[in-house]
């Protein structure tokens, strides 16, 4: 079987750029392998960085602490504002449904007004 003169002539540029998308394709594996190398090796001296810099400027952790219903926070009918349900209702939503009904404090816990609400 002979082949055209003018595949013969594309043949080269054909074998080229196979073993180019060929090389390309092992080159990107490797990398990809040794990124996660790399990432591996580093990530216990960028954990340390973090908690350093965290440290040096201050952080500490937030803890959720005991809920107080503040007496602003509720108007003469003992009923929730709009802000103190939203912020209360994300931090203590357990909480919010069993003291309030409808927003409203319940009577049995109007006491614990200005109080650290520990477990209910």
């Amino acid at each position: 079987m002979k082949l055209s003169p003018q595949l013969m002539r594309v043949l080269p540029n054909l074998l080229t750029a196979a073993a180019a998308l060929y090389a390309g394709y092992w080159l990107k594996k490797g990398y990809q392998a040794g990124e996660k190398v790399a990432d591996s090796a580093t990530a216990p001296i960028g954990q340390a960085w973090s908690d350093i810099s965290a440290w040096a400027g201050g952080w500490t952790p937030v803890e959720l602490t005991d809920l107080i219903i503040q007496p602003w926070y509720l108007d003469n009918n003992y009923r929730l504002s709009d802000e103190a349900f939203s912020v209360l209702s994300k931090a203590y939503p357990s909480e919010v449904k069993q003291f309030f009904s409808d927003r409203v404090l319940k009577s049995n816990y109007r006491h614990l007004i200005g109080k650290p609400i520990g477990a209910y």
